[in-house]
Formats: structure tokens, sequence, C-alpha cells
């Protein structure tokens, strides 16, 4: 590769790196049920709680952009066939997900360390598979990621692509399971309660939009 060809190379790399972090932004920044369930499981287990989160979150993500790299199916059809039953399910698995919030704060039950160390994990990947907003995202504003990707290669680009969104990923989630850590010793055990049932209450407002929305003819 000549220098001016490597050069060439260098800009346009830095030129997608912009374009996907500020596309990513729209998504990794928004507000919904996966950044809830976040915060709720930040608050017992701290910042590693959202690492494992986004753990959960990046294998689902990295399957939903290979399969888009590879042309398995294309954005209109698919959300035309699976956005209603995705919907659905997703609707009662983060109602699920909130009323046992709601139950553990009302009984003030601590689960057992075996549990808590899989939980975040799990909560990753469900609120992700199971976010319709989250699919309808990659296959609207970020299907021009994963095609400006290709300029790099169909291995290389979709690495490129989910290096540059990813640690966005972890930085927000990691960060605001850190500071919901915070929340019983800032704002004591009353306050700290009543803030679990806000977000659960959030979390539950999630879920039966989603329900609706896969309900509605």
């Amino acid at each position: 590769m000549t220098s001016k060809a490597g050069a060439t190379m260098q800009v346009d790399a830095l030129s997608f790196g912009a374009e996907v972090v500020a596309v990513s932004a729209s998504g990794v920044l928004a507000p919904g049920p996966l950044f809830v369930a976040n915060m709720l499981c930040g608050s017992r287990q701290g910042a590693m709680s959202g690492v494992k989160v986004a753990h959960g979150h990046a294998v689902v993500e990295i399957a939903v952009i290979a399969a888009i790299a590879a042309g398995l199916f294309s954005a209109p059809a698919f959300v035309e066939q699976y956005s209603a039953p995705i919907a659905i399910v997703g609707g009662v698995a983060v109602l699920g997900f909130a009323a046992l919030q709601v139950h553990s704060v009302l009984k003030q039950r601590i689960q057992e360390q075996a549990t808590q160390k899989r939980t975040p994990f799990a909560v990753g990947v469900a609120l992700t598979a199971l976010n319709p907003f989250f699919l309808v995202w990659w296959l609207t504003a970020g299907l021009k990621l994963v095609a400006d990707s290709s300029s790099f290669g169909p291995v290389a680009g979709v690495g490129l692509l989910f290096g540059l969104h990813v640690w966005m990923d972890y930085a927000w989630l990691g960060a605001t399971a850190y500071l919901a850590s915070k929340g019983s010793s800032v704002l004591g055990s009353k306050y700290y309660k009543i803030m679990m049932l806000a977000l659960a209450g959030v979390l539950a407002y999630y879920g039966a939009q989603f329900l609706a929305g896969g309900l509605r003819p």
C-alpha cells in the first residue's frame, strides 16, 4: 500500500469512526428498558453489574450486526414480519422483570450471591434481544453504519464498527450502574426504596408500551 493510499484509508477510518460515534449516541444514550434494568442491577451490585449487562448486550449486538452484514434479512421484510411477535414477548418479559423488582423492594429480599452474579448478563441478553426498538434501530439508523463498514472489508468492517460502537455501551452502562450503587448511601433507606419503585414503574411503562404495540392491529 502506498503512503498516499494509507493516508486516505486513515482519513476514511477517522471519518467513519466519527460517524459511528455520532449515530450510535442516539441509540446508546436513549432511555429504555435496558438502561432502567441496568440501574436496578447497579443499585445492588455496583459498576461491575453494568459491565456484565454490557456483556450480554454485546453478545446480541454483534450477532445482529453480523447478520445484517451477511444479508441474512432485509430491513423492511424483517420489521414487517417479526416486529409484532418480538414486541409482545419483549413486553411480557419487561413487565415480568418490573414485577420481580417491585416484589424484591417491598419484601426486602436479597438474592443469593450466585444468582446475583448471573443476573446482569442475562438481563443484558434478554432486554436487548426482546427489545423491538433495538432491532428497529439497527435496521434503520444502524443499517447505514453496517453498509459503510463494508468498505473496510466484510470481516474487518464488522469488527471496526462493533469496536467503535460497543465501547460506548460499556462506558454508559458501567457509569450509570456505579451512580445507581451510590443511591442508598446518598438518599437513605426510605427514599432509596422510592427510587427503586419509580425505576420499576418506568420499566413497567416500557413493557406496557411494547405489549400494546405488538397487539395493535
